[in-house]
């Protein structure tokens, strides 16, 4: 991270204790032609000051302390980020993949019966790090919704949806007279009405908000919630048409029901962005 190029936002960082010195090494970002690359220091063969060739840094001792390499510290920054909501493991978080993800337990949102379990996230735009999170989801299944939290700017997350978790980009529900931890109510509205860059189709982690071109449908049954997940799932991924007795049987409806038309009976999604023909169901986008 380049301190020297933060001004008095690196600086804040380091007060606050979220970014800490890592190891002895030092780093600079470059100020000529190698853009904003970070750049090992050596030091100067005369003076013996640290910097790389035609930084400015060797003719200012004073800037020594901007050439330490510097990490986020993810615990403490991830305490801060929840620093206002109840988690039941507020204290003491259950460290995942090597620290990247924290298991906050679960914690109650304005507006939202059920309390939701929180994770907080960094990392996930790495190329196979959704992978790797995607299987610790299905080794550890939420209960209920599962609200993941994540560090990461919202432009690089994956749009994949992950069955039972609602990811957030923290940038979404940032308290900005705090400027650290997310704002309970902002993500209470986020749960509720999805993210502002939707496309056609969007479904909460749990099924039980269906948002197609802006008209937004809820679902209070397990079932249903189940069999709009599913579908909607698929219409993102690209598959738009499901055999019908796939989603029944996922939903777990058993021989009660035989048909999508009987689960979504008098629903006001049926036959308007719900359907289902001879053996296949979808959702219209």
């Amino acid at each position: 991270m380049a301190l020297a190029h933060m001004r008095s936002a690196g600086k804040t960082l380091m007060d606050a204790g979220l970014i800490v010195q890592r190891g002895s090494a030092m780093s600079v970002v470059a100020e000529d032609d190698l853009d904003d690359t970070p750049t090992s220091v050596i030091a100067h063969p005369i003076t013996g000051h640290h910097g790389h060739l035609g930084n400015a840094a060797w003719h200012d001792e004073r800037a020594s302390g901007r050439r330490q390499v510097y990490a986020l510290d993810m615990a403490a920054a991830a305490r801060r980020v929840v620093a206002r909501l109840d988690c039941s493991l507020g204290k003491d978080p259950v460290p995942y993949l090597d620290g990247v993800v924290l298991d906050f337990g679960a914690a109650r949102l304005p507006n939202r019966t059920a309390r939701v379990g929180i994770w907080v996230v960094r990392g996930l735009s790495v190329p196979g790090a959704f992978d790797q999170f995607r299987q610790l989801a299905a080794r550890r299944p939420s209960e209920g919704l599962r609200l993941v939290i994540s560090l990461d700017p919202a432009k690089g997350l994956c749009r994949s949806t992950l069955k039972g978790h609602e990811i957030v980009p923290f940038e979404d529900v940032v308290d900005h007279e705090d400027g650290i931890a997310a704002n309970p109510g902002i993500l209470s509205a986020r749960l509720l009405t999805g993210p502002s860059d939707q496309g056609p189709v969007w479904v909460s982690g749990d099924g039980a908000i269906l948002i197609v071109h802006g008209e937004r449908f809820e679902f209070k049954g397990t079932k249903q919630k189940a069999a709009v997940l599913m579908m909607a799932e698929a219409f993102i991924a690209g598959e738009h048409r499901l055999s019908t007795d796939a989603v029944l049987e996922a939903a777990a409806c058993g021989r009660t029901v035989r048909r999508l038309s009987e689960l979504f009976k008098g629903h006001p999604a049926w036959k308007r962005v719900i359907f289902e023909s001879g053996a296949s169901c979808w959702i219209e986008g």
